[in-house]
């Protein structure tokens, strides 16, 4: 299906392109195909982004200030524009969205601008993409036309649906039991309303793969995409280093069978500190750039984990040639990081290599690890399989250990999912990707930990050596905690543990405020409060030369940024990375001229310093070149935006199905948050919210108190606030919105023992 979209991208590529050259570049051969074209070209010229220019080429008008960005709504009916440009959200008017739908990228243009606290506005102009091919909904008959009609669930989609096929409903009653996934065949346009038709039915009741298929559909996440019938290249191996002697280990924490393959790791003490070595599977030499394969990847984005089983992200062909097996030669791309015993690199080196992992080191090697004496000399029957590893795996968890200490490019905080045997590879820790914003909190029994603090490290030297040669990379920003939220989560944390040893002095970094919560009584709520706060995490582009990049370049080679690239098997963005550092290692020229004995080891510690010379040849230049661009970096960061509300959904669920089993019964729960409308309290083994509303708490008129966080009632003075204990009853639960409603035990309310209980309204008063 043509979009604008992908016309809007064709057009890109040249100065001007012909109507002819745009049909061919389209794939489009049939007529109606091209008369579809011609109706959106026209479109597109009326409103004024594309133009004619020399000979009746099309071009992409550059003289209107449009403006792009993807259509955010509320449950509520308040819609902005996100911009792709990283400026201020615009306010879209009802009148103004044009059929647009939440998730839809947009062309914007502005209509009034940005005047004090309000936003600017903007009417959309044009749909550039629909997020939504297929959708969930439930299905109603309409008896005025005697028809059945969908309606989302999505109630950020206000919108009605035909249906093109009929469906067959007994006695025309909507079943509440069912949903129905829905493909748009039409969307909505002038006074016509959006057509569909009934892929499949739904039952809410079908188990944990039942669960599974809801939220994959609701999440537009496709499940079976056609994989191309294309073999991996072969990699050459002349050239390559060889590591078959070094006793390299593989750390796996996740036990289902078709989880991906990660790293391999080396380390020995070296000159008062480590020497450290990094193996990580050679995935994007197999690829080609542009081929069907690398489209593949690129549109499935990232591996999914289904909670205790994954949706793969590599092909079959390509994760059985690439991935590290024991006692078996496998090509890597490696990297030797040196630090001293402050945990400073001192030095590292980028190679291709081959390797030979001789084990793999799970959870019960590590605690058994933890639990032997320093001084014993006898091993235990859990480590006697890995027996000849155990200085080796010492160093990897010393120099972990030295590693994390200093490394502050991540927040690092305690997960509390439920132990439930339906999410447990959600548990261990997911290298390099932070799906909030922030990270598992170190674990040195969870090897996937362990590969964690080195996968980040490495992706900070990654990040440094191609600033060093000015080469594309794609990074991780993570978005800037605003100081006035700091400032009153500290005030929170004060009431809540007046233990707790912080610096007022309006320098606190978000770091150095949860280090001050880990000896807190109080600590899950309080890491819980500064999830709250935490933005989130963005791809973005680095090229050199660019107005933006040059700016950011002194920044971005001193501040601990991450360019993911050791870890190919999970997502795109890291075959990316890898793909620019492989180009340098198999590709870039290694001295001045082809009789210079003189060499460059390109992969070195400031080995650019060196190099006098243009590295790549004018055709791997260009290559890269058209590689980096920043449609990738969109596209990759709404997959990201899909896998993570993915993760949420399937955590919520799982408790929500857990509360279920607990309706009417009277559970002990804790208060975890306060608004106006009523108090969430989580409950006590699930780590699941529910909402005491406040129009249950029929016992008095109670006024919300931002400050303290806490809701007070006007008569009696009782309060509800964080950290109180309470006795509530589990009403309903509402598995598609991940909603827990919650009743208030009365007269069962229980004070935990450092609540401190404001039973004054003077006293409220004076401190606000």
């Amino acid at each position: 299906m043509t979009t604008v979209s992908k016309i809007l991208e064709s057009l890109e590529k040249e100065d001007g392109l012909e109507v002819t050259k745009l049909e061919k570049s389209l794939k489009l051969t049939k007529k109606l195909d091209r008369d579809k074209l011609e109706i959106a070209i026209n479109a597109l010229k009326k409103l004024g982004i594309v133009k004619n220019i020399d000979n009746n080429k099309l071009s992409i008008n550059r003289e209107n200030e449009f403006i792009q960005g993807k259509v955010r709504c509320s449950s509520k009916g308040y819609c902005f524009v996100v911009r792709e440009d990283h400026g201020e959200d615009i306010y879209i008017r009802e009148a103004n969205l044009n059929n647009a739908w939440h998730g839809d990228s947009v062309i914007v243009l502005i209509t009034k601008q940005a005047l004090k606290r309000r936003a600017p506005e903007g009417s959309i102009q044009c749909v550039v993409k629909r997020y939504n091919e297929k959708l969930l909904a439930k299905i109603e008959f309409d008896k005025s036309n005697e028809q059945f009609k969908a309606y989302p669930l999505d109630d950020r989609i206000p919108v009605t649906i035909e249906l093109d096929n009929q469906i067959n409903i007994p006695d025309k009653q909507y079943n509440k039991d069912l949903i129905y996934e829905i493909n748009i065949s039409r969307y909505p346009i002038a006074q016509l309303n959006a057509t569909g038709s009934v892929i499949r039915e739904l039952p809410l009741n079908s188990g944990v793969d039942g669960d599974i298929e809801i939220l994959l559909s609701k999440n537009n996440i496709p499940k079976n995409i056609d994989i191309p019938k294309v073999s991996p290249k072969k990699i050459t191996l002349k050239g390559r280093e060889d590591f078959t002697s070094q006793k390299s280990l593989l750390f796996q924490s996740w036990q289902s069978s078709n989880s991906p393959s990660l790293p391999a790791l080396f380390a020995e003490p070296y000159e008062g500190g480590y020497r450290i070595w990094i193996h990580v599977p050679a995935v994007s030499e197999r690829i080609n750039i542009g081929g069907k394969l690398d489209i593949y990847l690129k549109n499935k984005g990232e591996v999914i984990c289904l909670g205790n089983n994954w949706l793969e992200f590599l092909n079959d062909s390509l994760k059985i040639e690439s991935e590290f097996r024991i006692n078996e030669d496998c090509e890597s791309i490696s990297l030797m990081i040196d630090i001293n015993s402050k945990g400073e690199v001192i030095d590292w080196n980028f190679s291709l290599g081959i390797i030979k992992p001789v084990n793999i080191v799970t959870p019960n090697h590590l605690k058994a690890i933890n639990k032997r004496k320093a001084t014993s000399k006898s091993i235990p029957i859990a480590l006697r399989p890995i027996k000849d590893c155990i200085e080796i795996i010492y160093s990897l968890i010393n120099s972990s250990k030295i590693i994390n200490e200093i490394n502050i490019s991540s927040i690092k905080l305690d997960q509390h999912i439920p132990d439930l045997e339906r999410l447990s590879e959600l548990h261990k820790a997911f290298p390099s990707r932070d799906f909030q914003g922030w990270s598992k909190s170190f674990d040195c029994e969870d090897p996937q930990s362990i590969i964690d603090v080195f996968v980040r490290l490495s992706n900070n030297i990654l990040a440094k050596h191609l600033i060093g040669y000015e080469l594309p990379f794609i990074y991780k920003e993570y978005e800037e905690i605003d100081s006035t939220s700091i400032n009153e989560l500290t005030k929170s944390a004060l009431a809540l543990d007046n233990t707790i040893k912080v610096n007022i002095d309006g320098s606190l970094t978000t770091n150095e405020l949860i280090t001050s919560f880990e000896n807190s009584s109080e600590k899950k709520l309080l890491h819980k409060l500064v999830k709250h706060i935490i933005p989130g995490i963005n791809l973005r582009l680095f090229k050199h030369n660019t107005l933006e990049t040059s700016e950011l370049k002194d920044e971005l080679s001193t501040s601990k940024i991450e360019s993911p690239w050791c870890c190919p098997t999970l997502n795109y963005w890291n075959i990316f990375n890898q793909n620019i550092i492989c180009s340098l290692l198999n590709d870039g020229k290694n001295k001045s001229s082809s009789r210079s004995k003189e060499t460059i080891l390109l992969g070195k510690k400031d080995s650019w310093n060196e190099v006098k010379w243009e590295i790549f040849s004018p055709k791997i230049k260009q290559i890269i070149e058209n590689y980096s661009n920043s449609k990738i970096i969109n596209d990759l960061n709404e997959i990201r935006q899909k896998s993570k509300s993915f993760r949420n959904n399937i955590i919520s669920i799982a408790q929500g199905r857990e509360a279920q089993k607990i309706i009417g019964q009277e559970v002990t729960a804790i208060i975890s948050g306060v608004q106006s409308y009523g108090f969430f309290a989580e409950i006590d083994d699930l780590s699941a919210e529910g909402l005491v509303h406040v129009s249950t708490l029929g016992d008095d008129w109670y006024e919300y108190r931002s400050r303290q966080n806490l809701l007070i009632g006007r008569k009696y003075k009782k309060t509800y606030q964080l950290a109180q204990k309470v006795n509530v009853r589990v009403l309903k639960v509402d598995i598609l919105k991940n909603q827990i409603d919650l009743e208030l035990v009365k007269d069962d309310v229980i004070e935990s023992t450092n609540s401190n209980i404001i039973s004054n309204d003077s006293d409220i008063s004076s401190e606000d």
